[in-house]
């Protein structure tokens, strides 16, 4: 990667999370001449000249942004700027036509999240979006909460959240911590189908950084699956390949209990946006680590002032599989960090998303994370036969 891509992706990464804001229109458009076509950019531009009231530039800026987005396969972005442009010049049934096609000729990811979208009917997509809301949450937004009615459907515009799961004791109500998974951009969460049970959540989800959504609340879905059926048997499928194949999500995610935790060493090179420059080597230990990406704790006798210039830098990690003998090295982004106490010292957990990873990598830390679990799972039935089961159990309050 040179080094033009990698500040261009370091740029767009701060603004993404929130740590850095262009106010000058005059400074987006110096910005936008020298990188013309990231279409992340062309979207926070037209964000900017709407806070301006410059409407018609505004969505202008929009629909180029949907353009790039859907020529990089962006299905969720280009359907959010579209959004976004017509809320301010209306549809037109030819505006709208040209849409519904190109983005059907999109390079697709093959993710069942834009499979969703492209088996859409044109009217039925048209519904869709006219019923999706755009909202931004910043870092540290409780967006649903363990015992909360599951009500809405929401899908990942931008940024990260963790999701952590909490499974109900039998023994007094008391719930114990399952599991966690970061999900970023085009992942999905609410667990409102089938739609005639009445759920309540079993997970809580927070932003890790900035974070932008599209959200659909169960009764406006359920409103369009009467009216087109096929939606409904979309949104089944949405679900189901959630459940059938991990691989298909962007954040397939290795589990992990409150009881117990075996880190995954991992040494990370921080790659130097200025030429010449030696890279930052880091050492450290995964909290959580997906097909999509990864938490890293940072060892804790590191120096820590310089940690949150960390994130939007772009990282090589090469993580040791011990289970597997082998170590991988994968490109990936910085996306957020937050301060921790490890060992009584100041230390740091990083997010990375991964950018890219071969088919040989990826069928390789899948096989990883299903002998890790199993792994585990015996050590811990071991342990549970000895000693019983009443460690690890938490007081969140039962649902109400």
């Amino acid at each position: 990667m040179n080094d033009r891509t990698t500040k261009r992706n370091s740029i767009v990464s701060r603004i993404i999370d929130g740590s850095v804001t262009i106010d000058s229109v005059k400074d987006f458009e110096n910005l936008l001449k020298a990188f013309p076509k990231d279409p992340w950019l062309h979207r926070f531009f037209a964000d900017l000249l709407g806070r301006d009231k410059s409407f018609y530039a505004a969505a202008d800026a929009y629909g180029t942004a949907a353009e790039l987005f859907i020529e990089a396969g962006m299905i969720m972005q280009a359907i959010v700027s579209k959004i976004l442009e017509w809320q301010i010049l209306g549809l037109s049934y030819q505006e709208g036509q040209d849409f519904y096609s190109s983005l059907r000729k999109a390079r697709s990811k093959n993710t069942g999240l834009q499979r969703f979208f492209i088996n859409m009917k044109y009217p039925e997509m048209i519904a869709f979006m006219s019923m999706l809301v755009i909202r931004y949450f910043p870092e540290g937004s409780m967006m649903k909460k363990f015992g909360d009615e599951e009500n809405n459907l929401y899908f990942v515009v931008s940024g990260t959240v963790e999701k952590t799961i909490y499974h109900r004791l039998e023994n007094g109500g008391k719930v114990q911590k399952k599991s966690s998974e970061n999900l970023m951009e085009n992942d999905f969460f609410g667990e409102i189908y089938p739609f005639e049970e009445e759920k309540i959540s079993q997970s809580t989800v927070e932003t890790m950084t900035r974070t932008e959504f599209a959200k659909i609340s169960k009764p406006r879905l359920l409103k369009i699956c009467k009216e087109y059926p096929n939606v409904k048997r979309l949104v089944y499928g949405l679900y189901q390949r959630r459940l059938e194949s991990d691989e298909e999500r962007f954040s397939c995610t290795v589990r992990k209990t409150v009881r117990h935790q075996l880190p995954t060493q991992v040494n990370i090179k921080i790659l130097n946006d200025e030429p010449g420059k030696t890279p930052l080597n880091l050492g450290g230990f995964t909290e959580n680590i997906s097909l999509g990406g990864a938490s890293v704790v940072l060892e804790a006798n590191y120096e820590t002032g310089h940690f949150g210039s960390l994130v939007g830098k772009q990282v090589h990690i090469q993580i040791y599989l011990a289970i597997a003998f082998v170590s991988l090295s994968i490109l990936g982004t910085v996306v957020w960090s937050k301060e921790i106490s490890l060992e009584g010292k100041k230390s740091e957990v990083i997010g990375i998303q991964f950018e890219g990873m071969t088919d040989k990598d990826r069928r390789l830390l899948q096989s990883y994370h299903y002998g890790y679990e199993i792994e585990q799972d015996r050590i811990w039935s071991l342990w549970d036969s000895l000693i019983g089961t009443d460690a690890g159990t938490s007081s969140l309050p039962t649902a109400a």
